[in-house]
């Protein structure tokens, strides 16, 4: 299981009174899911208003207060800009320099696109390698918010990674080599982090056995109760990466990244580095984040119950005030091109976590086995010799 990468603001955990609400009667309406946009279709069986593309549940009552707080959101919004005077066209400014700024390049191979400062020209694709040819300026909406500064440089990436895969005895002498090595690339990596309160409930049966002898005989007693927890959790954080290319487990086995470093996003930071655009929208990777906060959830709940084992368990998750930053975190990453297969590693920009699967080569292997089993059977005839003479 991955480790818990977000922080938790809030928990408020206890034993709960279930109340069962009758919807009578509802006002005909088209409903948009206020997590991902999508539409909210009316479940009968549930008396609730279900999303199917990432599975929330509302209330007509919670729908209508999370509209209103939208409105007031929006009007407070609107004011502050009213008062501070032209934010939009700030933003207009900041995207502009930022179109005029970056460099974007295209592999012709793979398709990956690499974005850059004027100043620092991409040779070669960080995934397959292949050159790559300049495509034009990247447009402003590409701009993150925030990022996190690479903590260190390329050498001691490098001694990260050779330390920790010659640890490895049947690695391809290639993956270390300094033609391979070469090959690792500064790569700020687009991810879509969320902040939300959570709110979730758990229905299930409990269970305790006790096991004792009397005599000749051994009973057991099996107690039951009906159980019912109520969680509610806030979480800064929870990130998830927004590139095809990269494996989302391989980013998600180098987490955490400390946020308390995070800066707002300045062209300074592309210097000596590239960054890949974002190709996943913030909708698509949120299943993926509202699952991780839901199972966090569900572990809390579970491990509060105290019984030997829960049956029939039910559970019940809803997002409230989920807010969005676009932000570029740091990653040293590395493809290796081996017998037909791509191996992809990753060096966790900030931490030096390392994350990533090793190949084995198996020439190497057998050399290796055949080289003990040699030295096994010269130790068993000079043994065997030895013996002899002595029984002689």
């Amino acid at each position: 299981m991955t480790s818990v990468l977000y922080k938790v603001k809030a928990v408020r955990l206890g034993i709960i009174t279930v109340v069962v609400r009758v919807l009578s009667k509802m006002d005909v309406k088209l409903y948009r899911c206020p997590n991902c946009s999508a539409d909210l279709k009316f479940d009968p069986d549930k008396q609730k208003f279900c999303c199917e593309y990432c599975h929330s549940e509302f209330t007509n009552q919670e729908i209508n207060n999370m509209t209103q707080q939208r409105t007031e959101s929006e009007q407070e919004q609107k004011n502050t800009r009213q008062s501070q005077g032209n934010v939009s066209e700030e933003q207009r400014v900041r995207d502009e320099e930022f179109a005029e700024n970056t460099r974007l390049y295209q592999c012709p191979s793979c398709g990956a696109e690499i974005v850059a400062d004027m100043n620092t020209a991409a040779s070669f694709c960080y995934y397959c390698h292949n050159p790559v040819i300049l495509k034009g300026r990247v447009d402003g909406m590409y701009r993150p918010s925030k990022v996190i500064p690479f903590a260190f440089g390329r050498d001691k990436a490098v001694e990260y990674f050779n330390n920790w895969a010659k640890k490895k005895k049947f690695v391809p002498n290639d993956l270390v080599s300094d033609k391979q090595i070469e090959k690792m690339t500064g790569l700020y990596v687009p991810f879509w982090v969320a902040d939300a309160i959570t709110r979730s409930r758990l229905n299930a049966k409990g269970e305790t056995v006790r096991t004792w002898s009397s005599g000749d005989y051994r009973y057991t007693q099996t107690k039951e109760y009906l159980v019912t927890r109520d969680i509610n959790v806030e979480y800064d954080g929870v990130p998830a990466d927004g590139s095809k290319k990269i494996e989302d487990s391989l980013m998600e086995a180098i987490e955490p990244f400390d946020y308390t470093h995070t800066r707002d996003f300045d062209m300074s930071y592309l210097s000596g580095f590239f960054a890949d655009k974002f190709d996943v929208k913030k909708e698509s990777v949120f299943p993926r984040i509202q699952q991780r906060m839901f199972e966090n959830n569900a572990a809390a709940m579970e491990s509060s119950c105290g019984y030997d084992r829960l049956i029939g368990k039910q559970f019940q998750n809803q997002v409230e005030k989920l807010r969005w930053n676009y932000m570029l975190l740091p990653v040293w990453f590395m493809t290796f091109h081996y017998k037909g297969k791509v191996w992809e590693y990753a060096i966790n920009g900030q931490t030096g976590k390392i994350s990533g699967e090793l190949p084995i080569d198996e020439h190497k292997m057998r050399w290796h086995m055949a080289l003990i089993t040699a030295i096994t059977a010269v130790i068993i005839l000079v043994a065997g010799y030895l013996i002899g003479g002595f029984l002689l």
